[in-house]
């Protein structure tokens, strides 16, 4: 069951990444950010109202909720960052690359043993993804673009074990749902305050946050419900997703180098569940 929330968590994801482009084309990027968070957010109100089984948290539960959209909050700014300058398929691509992350994390975070040569192996793999397009961020040197992404992929290795621990510690999907797009709204708020965005485009805003509270409410159903690996290696689909999502709407076909690293993406992930 938890491989067709994944699978509904890469469509709806998707749609949502794939829309962000147009919107940065009509309003400022980083001043929506906040605003898409807190619309998010919303997806989470009729689940609470509907189960009532939220739970009064603990002082690490807390902490971890916070932290949660702190991090959201982090790979927001990181993928607004490079899809205001490409593709938004090359601006998920970072991300995608969390199961290789989770893999190095595993020893510390979920009980399992270390391999050098699965470091070895996962360190050797990122990099022959992500050099094919260390030069498709326009405006951004390739190593800046590289740091970039690797950050994308160490930030979302890191999410997803915390909201593996903290759906599996007593809490809610509603719960983690809610108090994680608000952190992520009020961080990213404080660091690019609303000036510029008009009420005139909340239904746009909202029609974007729709798909999002939809992949991030099956993303935290899968991770509570399946082993953390293989959702992230699901998700490493978004790219291509993207891509044919952009050859259908652009009627053009994607760039090679694109092209080429979603492919990777997909098979580097695969051999390194299989390793």
């Amino acid at each position: 069951m938890y491989l067709i929330f994944s699978l509904a968590s890469v469509l709806s994801t998707s749609l949502g990444t794939f829309l962000t482009r147009s919107l940065i084309t009509k309003l400022p990027a980083f001043q929506i950010i906040g605003p898409l968070f807190f619309l998010n957010s919303v997806g989470a109100i009729p689940i609470a109202l509907v189960a009532r089984d939220w739970v009064v948290p603990d002082f690490n539960q807390i902490f971890g909720l916070v932290a949660a959209g702190v991090l959201t909050a982090i790979g927001a700014i990181l993928l607004f960052s490079i899809v205001e300058r490409a593709p938004a398929s090359t601006s998920i691509v970072g991300a995608s690359l969390s199961p290789a992350i989770v893999l190095l994390l595993a020893p510390g975070f979920l009980n399992q043993s270390f391999s050098l040569a699965r470091f070895l192996l996962v360190a050797a793999l990122i990099f022959a993804t992500l050099f094919p397009i260390r030069k498709s961020v326009l405006g951004i040197s390739s190593i800046s673009t590289v740091m970039m992404m690797l950050a994308q992929g160490v930030n979302a290795g890191i999410l997803a074990i915390l909201i593996t621990t903290l759906s599996r510690s007593g809490l809610v999907i509603s719960e983690i749902l809610l108090v994680q797009q608000i952190v992520a709204g009020l961080v990213c708020v404080a660091l690019f305050p609303i000036k510029d965005v008009p009420l005139s485009s909340l239904p746009i805003l909202a029609h974007r946050a729709m798909y999002m509270s939809l992949g991030w409410i099956f993303y935290t159903l899968a991770l509570k419900r399946g082993e953390t690996l293989i959702v992230q290696s699901v998700l490493s689909l978004i790219p291509m997703s993207i891509l044919l999502m952009e050859t259908v709407r652009y009627k053009r076909k994607p760039p090679k180098e694109a092209v080429f690293s979603a492919v990777l993406v997909i098979v580097c992930i695969s051999s390194l569940v299989l390793v």
